[in-house]
């Protein structure tokens, strides 16, 4: 029975040729858009699933809050927290791991000639194996970061150094100045992960490199991990950290710090905390692809049930002459339902040939490497099998029961027109569906689009064009100005500065004791720590006092320069009556000098609030210098980056030169964005061809029922201009309809998806006017060809058998 239904099924798509490539083109290009969202789905949500004690698994958040301070809610805590965690709580923790790199954007290995500055290599406790499932190829994982002056390298990391030679056992020097020997190589890991590690050093190293490494409770650079024991609640020790708090914490900080526990399997698209090891995924965006995706497959199954129920009536006396010969009904419907189930696996084998088309385009749009190989990927193995079968069977499934319920005494009296006339509402129900979700995509796109430009392009407070920066190394400290004397003497680089975080991307907390505050007391405020160039190399604005000056070395080194949001936070009135107020750090008694024009210190996805620049105290002043940042001209680029590179050999012959320009960097805090704009707008032209084949079907179809009332019209007189308007009239007023139906919808979406910018784009009614003429536009186009083609159509051939 089966294979008479699928033979049967196959003639009848070879009889009708042109709706059968239509809809399954259709189909095959929703299922191929799903799949790839699918794919991307999945990848975001496996983050760090592969762990074997996942569950047990938390991070710890430190949070530092206070009234009047902006704090900060870091997904790092200082380096001791961990041990004394395990040492005050054993019968909650298992262990814990930290993973920790000096706050050093970068760190170099050095084999031989070879040097190389690295960005992922963290330090990490021996117990990490214990905690985590990173597999080691090479190496026992209880004591491959056991020792100091130990390394564990990724295979990648170790065939960059040591090609096809085994690496264990060899020596890379590390910073130029200790040697690391290699103890492990891990095996590939298949599957995502926030932690990306690409080398690995003992902690005990780290202790080499700062003894004192331990005994600091406010610098928090340490990423810390606890693995609770079996049975154990994450409530149960963050009860315990109040007193954990009180116990160690110095007094100042602890009425402003606590601490809680975040699941690791929900970190990569639930957490964007200070300090992230890197930028995580969002699950507002998940939400949008999925979104997305579903509708993308419902308009690709609302063109087949549009056009098998258009093509009803057509079949009508196949019905009639089937239950004449003696058919069931429950026959017709399996007939009918194997025709949609094979079209849909049809559609299905020609997707999975437009996905291995698309693919490398969508991971680069997306910036995923992602695997199509269906074999080894149960789960879309899985879901690929069920979007067929549901496909066709959800989209045949009207189609089956309506053409089965056609009583045959009427079909063969030539009643068929009349039956098929019943599914005309639901034709036009499920044409007004598509154009809505299509028509609600374009607004989205126009949306999240004009947001990226506008973050892209609004004025942040301070210049970003045309800036340099050089990431610096401790040895490079001490010698930053003689480095900068030196790039100096080339006239294409108009000033140099340094900076201990990059501005408009991050930036510390710090104690302050403002003037009006209790003595002995403190309150964390951003601020970045930098020298006496730094406004004039960045561009910012004074609106009063004065700057940082080298004139004014003795004065300055107790002096600071506060924002406008600054001002306004402390009461203190205006810019000019805050020049002199005390502002004490613990380095000193300083005062405020200076107030600058309000400037995005981190992206402008927050709003603008209180913000220092302080010098740093003599005695702490290497530790702070960390970025060198260059102002240059446009002209002579490779001669001013020549210069760049000669006086860096000269100065730092053992630490490879890089750098990268501060405009190009600060783009990247969008690139999520980015993507989710992109994607959106693929999607959204994916969504309106897949709309406008079913639509180019149905105004074939529409002007083959009508062939012969268009033949009369045009015997009685009728002009082209009035049949073409004749047939497209009904499908604009569906798309007006859509219109009215797609863009309250939208609006409210797109309302509450800006709502996590602090700065945001209006939604102006011009892009819902764009999005419908567009929409309409496309609708006529696609519909006219066929009414055009119809209008044409000498009326003798329509009418010589009347």
């Amino acid at each position: 029975m089966l294979k008479n239904y699928f033979k049967t099924a196959y003639r009848n798509l070879l009889r009708h040729k042109f709706y059968s490539a239509i809809t399954i083109l259709g189909l095959a290009t929703g299922i191929a858009c799903f799949l790839l969202i699918f794919m991307f789905i999945q990848d975001e949500v496996r983050y760090d699933k592969f762990h074997s004690k996942a569950d047990r698994i938390y991070r710890m958040v430190g949070k530092l809050d206070s009234e009047e301070g902006q704090g900060e809610e870091s997904s790092s805590n200082p380096p001791p927290v961990a041990q004394a965690l395990k040492t005050d709580y054993p019968h909650l923790i298992e262990e814990t791991v930290r993973f920790f790199n000096f706050q050093q954007p970068t760190l170099t290995l050095e084999l031989e000639e070879k040097k190389i500055n690295e960005k992922h290599l963290f330090f990490a406790d021996s117990t990490l194996f214990k905690v985590f499932d990173f597999p080691l190829a090479k190496g026992n994982p209880e004591k491959a970061l056991a020792e100091p002056n130990s390394i564990v390298l990724t295979q990648k990391l170790a065939e960059k150094y040591f090609g096809d030679e085994d690496p264990l056992g060899k020596v890379l020097k590390f910073e130029g100045q200790f040697n690391l020997k290699v103890t492990g190589v891990l095996a590939e890991i298949e599957h995502p992960t926030h932690i990306p590690f690409e080398g690995l050093i003992s902690f005990r190293t780290a202790y080499v490199m700062s003894p004192n490494l331990d005994k600091n409770w406010v610098w928090n650079p340490a990423w810390t991990y606890i693995l609770l024991k079996d049975g154990v609640s994450p409530e149960e020790l963050e009860a315990q950290f109040p007193n954990f708090i009180k116990k160690y914490y110095p007094e100042f900080v602890q009425p402003q710090i606590t601490h809680y526990l975040q699941p690791l399997k929900s970190i990569h698209l639930h957490s964007d905390l200070d300090y992230e090891m890197q930028p995580n995924g969002d699950i507002n965006n998940i939400f949008i692809f999925g979104v997305i995706g579903i509708f993308i497959l419902v308009i690709a199954c609302i063109n087949f049930m549009n056009l098998a129920t258009a093509r009803a009536a057509g079949r009508a006396k196949e019905v009639g002459i089937r239950k004449v010969s003696g058919a069931y009904r429950s026959q017709l419907i399996g007939q009918f339902l194997a025709e949609a189930v094979l079209l849909s696996f049809l559609a299905v084998m020609l997707a999975l040939a437009l996905v291995e088309i698309l693919l490398p385009v969508f991971s680069e749009v997306s910036g995923k490497a992602l695997d199509a190989n269906i074999f080894t990927n149960p789960a879309l193995l899985v879901g690929l099998l069920l979007i067929g079968l549901l496909t066709g069977l959800v989209s045949g499934l009207y189609p089956a029961f309506f053409l089965s319920a056609f009583e045959p005494v009427k079909v063969l009296k030539g009643s068929a027109a009349k039956a098929g006339s019943g599914s005309a509402v639901l034709r036009k129900s499920l044409v007004v569906l598509q154009f809505a979700i299509s028509l609600g995509l374009i607004v989205g796109t126009f949306v999240i689009n004009r947001q990226l430009q506008y973050m892209r392009s609004v004025d942040l407070g301070f210049k970003k064009e045309q800036v340099l920066i050089l990431p610096l190394r401790p040895p490079l400290a001490p010698k930053t100005q003689a480095l900068t004397d030196e790039l100096l003497r080339n006239k294409n680089i108009t000033s140099v500065t340094t900076m201990n975080e990059i501005l408009g991307e991050n930036h510390n907390t710090h104690e302050f004791n403002y003037e009006g505050m209790e003595r002995g007391k403190w309150i964390y405020f951003p601020a970045l720590i930098i020298n006496e160039d730094f406004v004039k190399t960045l561009g910012l604005q004074l609106v009063a006092g004065r700057d940082f000056s080298k004139t004014h070395q003795r004065d300055d080194s107790l002096g600071l320069l506060i924002n406008e949001a600054m001002v306004k936070h402390l009461g203190w009135g205006t810019p000019e009556n805050a020049i002199g107020k005390r502002f004490d750090t613990p380095g000193g008694s300083e005062k405020v000098i200076g107030v600058v024009k309000d400037f995005n210190f981190v992206s402008v996805a927050n709003n603008i609030g209180p913000f220092v620049l302080d010098l740093p105290h003599r005695r702490h002043s290497f530790f702070w210098k960390k970025y060198l940042a260059l102002r240059i001209s446009p002209e002579n680029h490779e001669q001013t980056m020549a210069h760049v590179e000669q006086v860096w050999g000269k100065f730092s012959p053992q630490f490879p030169l890089e750098y990268f320009f501060l405009d190009q960097r600060l783009n990247q805090q969008y690139r999520t964005q980015e993507n989710l704009g992109k994607l959106v707008g693929y999607f959204s032209i994916l969504a309106i061809m897949i709309a406008c084949l079913g639509l180019f079907a149905l105004a074939s179809f529409t002007a083959q029922q009508r062939t012969k009332e268009i033949g009369i019209r045009k015997v009685m007189g009728a002009s082209v201009r009035s049949i073409v308007y004749l047939l497209t009239k009904d499908f604009v007023k569906l798309v007006m309809l859509a219109a009215l139906i797609a863009f309250p919808v939208a609006y409210f979406g797109m309302h509450h998806w800006l709502r996590n910018f602090a700065y945001r784009v209006p939604i102006p009614v011009w892009v819902f006017v764009l999005a419908g003429f567009l929409g309409l536009l496309i609708a006529v186009l696609t519909v006219s060809y066929q009414a055009i083609k119809a209008a044409y159509t000498n009326p003798v051939k329509s009418l010589k058998w009347e």
